[in-house]
């Protein structure tokens, strides 16, 4: 049950309702006029129920701060919140009706589309058919899955059987391709040759591995070049002193300097120079042999690693295949093994080479004055190198076989006309192709999923026919109970043919007949012109009702309704009511929200129980900004009429109730007159003020029942004379200024009362 309404903001009208005050009741009545929010909160109901967020997320507020924000509190006070665009949980036991409900479930305007005949079907059917409509969904699944199965099997074998239909391929007895490659390739040299020998004559030749060039003599002679009078550690030395001296220029200077050093005595005092570390360091650093020496050696591990790097034996690979791809142009015509080449165990050999190369590479960095690299090692790296060549060479050598094969087949071409030896071709390639492991495979795989296919349409046939019994006993009975709601309405058409189908889906179909005449959906004459307004309305509420009454679990359920009474006449408005009643008395709790007083105060009066308490209405009313808020209703004081109005006036100004005294002195003239009118029905002329209803009774002859009044005529002329000040017609210039005297005002209000409760003075 929900219990309360805690609070709404931010949705429509529904701008910051606070309902934390008001506890709902088992049948909660709510009042709105028109455009107070009542269809809005209809559909915050109808989210929480289908835990559709997006109803929501479109109603937000247009000129509002508040982000949609919900929270609702059900039994025991457990709250269901709708928070940042989501609902908490969603709660299915409430059923809604309202404008979405005939739009999603009914009709649009005049159209009913399949969309709604689809969700007609599962509304109705609700869940007596579950169990039923998941083993025929399941069925389904199944069914789509075998047959899916089998469509991907026979696409996967149309590329084996083309040009054959797949039962005679099937029925085609299986060869070996040693059996009959022999006669497929002569045939296919035959076609070739016959087709046209200068296109055959123009096919590029295989190319011989180019075979990638290492000069390890250049190398080594890098590893072993030596300088004697170069000193180890120059550089350092160097790099310190000038450090020391703090001057940028100080190098070009000493460099300079280096034309006037004999190597024996310092141009600049002439002291020795033979045992100096600095000195003899800058003969080293600025040594042009040994700054050659430096760029040479800088540039060996680059060398050595772009000419042993795995993407050479890459780069062979590729001219390999291109090799292959030149060969199998003529492997129609020519039996010719492709070659191959022994790509990782070159890499593997290269890599030796390199490995051992950078080794010694390394060596001659860490220490480029000395002599790296023993003749052993220069034996050992041109011995890998060349079993790294021998793996080109034998590509190469296999390239060359069949070059002399291709060249001995283009010798001896001559022309042939064959005639149908295309047909006999594809006939000896299907047998091969028949013969294949993957084939024979494919097939054993297409005869089970043949007889998937069959045992699923078998299943999903059953599951259908035990569905559409169900669906058949369901609906019939639902048709049923419609056409006496219907009937019970007035209604001058009824539901006809009522059942389903499974075109574009799980649908409703029905027909109406009105007045005899059968009408379809979407035939002529039109649901759209056929039925009023007011037809329609209560075509959708029949059917709303017709489930409710069938749901298993009513007593479990939240029913809202949502101005169930809206374009219905008289007659279909009583009815409303006794199902309202009926449905409140069996559903856990009924909602209706309406903007017809009148129609909740009937409803009040046909809900309330003896010795029980009165129902409480509630109403959206207007608020600040001219949103809505909840408050109470006085539904009867909204439905009184003028009469019981003054009357409620005088008795409660007279019972102490604080009152406008002007209003309520305003109240006591009409109040007499209405009493008159009552007590001589028909008799008094609706024509005459108050004062002329006086006269006239006075004139009456004696058979005349208002000869009852005449008693009572100085009474009310007294009490018409106090009462008369305060009326525009009867005293003009001061009836608003005249002061009203709430002694004065006491008395004659209570001699008005006497008067009317006992009918005499």
């Amino acid at each position: 049950m929900l219990e309360r309404i805690e609070w709404i903001r931010g949705i429509g009208l529904l701008h910051d309702v606070d309902g934390k005050a008001f506890k709902l009741s088992k049948t909660q009545l709510f009042y709105a006029d028109n455009g107070r929010g009542k269809s809005t909160l209809a559909s915050v109901l109808r989210s929480v129920a289908d835990g559709d967020s997006s109803q929501l997320v479109d109603r937000k507020t247009i000129d509002g701060s508040i982000a949609p924000d919900v929270c609702l509190a059900f039994g025991s006070g457990h709250k269901v919140t709708f928070s940042k665009g989501k609902w908490s949980e969603s709660r299915p036991e409430l059923l809604v009706f309202d404008a979405e409900f005939i739009e999603k479930n009914v009709h649009s305007g005049g159209v009913v589309s399949p969309g709604q005949r689809k969700n007609l079907l599962q509304f109705a059917l609700g869940a007596s058919a579950v169990k039923a409509r998941a083993s025929e969904e399941q069925a389904t699944k199944e069914s789509l899955e075998a047959n899916a199965e089998l469509t991907r099997v026979t696409a996967q074998l149309a590329g084996y059987h083309q040009g054959m239909l797949l039962l005679a391929f099937q029925k085609l007895a299986p060869s070996t391709e040693s059996l009959t490659q022999p006669q497929i390739d002569n045939l296919r040299k035959r076609v070739r040759v016959a087709q046209n020998i200068d296109a055959v004559l123009k096919r590029p030749l295989p190319e011989e591995i180019q075979e990638p060039s290492f000069d390890l003599d250049a190398l080594f002679k890098i590893l072993k070049h030596s300088l004697n009078d170069v000193e180890e550690n120059a550089e350092q030395k160097i790099s310190a002193h000038i450090a020391q001296m703090c001057n940028p220029s100080i190098e070009r200077w000493i460099s300079e300097g280096q034309s006037f050093d004999n190597g024996s005595i310092c141009p600049y005092c002439s002291q020795t120079t033979s045992d100096v570390d600095l000195v003899r360091a800058y003969r080293t650093h600025f040594n042009k042999e040994y700054e050659e020496l430096k760029s040479n050696v800088s540039v060996l591990e680059r060398g050595v690693q772009a000419r042993t790097a795995e993407t050479v034996i890459d780069k062979i690979a590729v001219a390999v295949a291109n090799a292959c791809a030149s060969i199998a142009l003529w492997a129609e015509d020519v039996q010719i093994v492709s070659p191959t080449f022994a790509i990782e165990q070159a890499k593997i050999d290269i890599g030796v080479v390199r490995e051992a190369l950078l080794s010694l590479v390394r060596d001659k960095l860490n220490s480029p004055l000395e002599s790296i690299g023993s003749n052993d090692d220069k034996d050992n790296a041109q011995q890998q190198w060349n079993a790294m060549l021998m793996h080109i060479r034998n590509s190469n050598a296999q390239i060359q076989r069949a070059k002399i094969l291709i060249d001995e087949f283009r010798g001896g071409l001559t022309t042939e006309n064959v005639g149908a030896i295309n047909q006999e071709i594809l006939k000896l390639q299907l047998s091969v192709a028949r013969g294949k492991n993957e084939v024979v495979e494919l097939l054993a795989s297409l005869a089970d999923a043949k007889k998937r296919s069959q045992e699923s349409d078998s299943k999903k046939k059953a599951a259908r026919t035990t569905l559409n019994e169900q669906m058949a006993t369901t609906l019939s009975t639902f048709q049923k109970t419609i056409n006496q709601i219907l009937q019970r309405f007035g209604a001058s058409f009824s539901i006809e043919k009522m059942d389903a189908n499974f075109r574009g889906g799980l649908r409703s179909e029905y027909g109406l007949s009105l007045r005899g005449v059968s009408i379809t959906l979407d035939g002529t004459p039109k649901f759209a012109t056929a039925l009023s307004e007011g037809d329609k309305r209560t075509l959708a509420f029949a059917f709303f009702i017709a489930s409710v009454n069938s749901d298993a679990d009513l007593a479990k359920k939240l029913v809202v309704i949502d101005d169930p009474m809206c374009s219905l006449d008289v007659n279909r408005k009583s009815q409303t009511k006794e199902i309202l009643r009926i449905i409140s008395s069996r559903a856990e709790q009924l909602i209706v929200l309406a903007h017809d007083p009148f129609f909740i105060r009937d409803l009040k009066e046909a809900f309330s129980q003896k010795g029980m308490p009165p129902l409480e209405v509630l109403q959206l009313q207007h608020s600040m900004d001219g949103y809505s808020q909840l408050a109470k209703f006085n539904v009867e004081q909204e439905c009184e009429s003028s009469f019981f109005r003054h009357h409620r006036l005088l008795m409660e100004f007279c019972a102490g109730t604080a009152h406008d005294s002007r209003m309520v002195a305003k109240a006591i003239r009409p109040f007499l007159e209405g009493y008159l009118h009552r007590r001589f029905p028909g008799l008094v002329p609706r024509d005459l003020m108050f004062g002329g209803i006086l006269a006239h009774i006075g004139t009456v002859p004696p058979t005349d029942p208002l000869n009852y009044a005449l008693p009572l005529v100085e009474e009310l002329k007294d009490i018409n004379g106090y009462a008369g000040q305060f009326h525009h017609d009867t005293n003009p210039g001061t009836c608003e200024t005249l002061p009203v005297i709430a002694s004065e005002l006491l008395t004659y209000s209570q001699r008005a009362l006497a008067l009317v409760y006992r009918g005499a003075v």
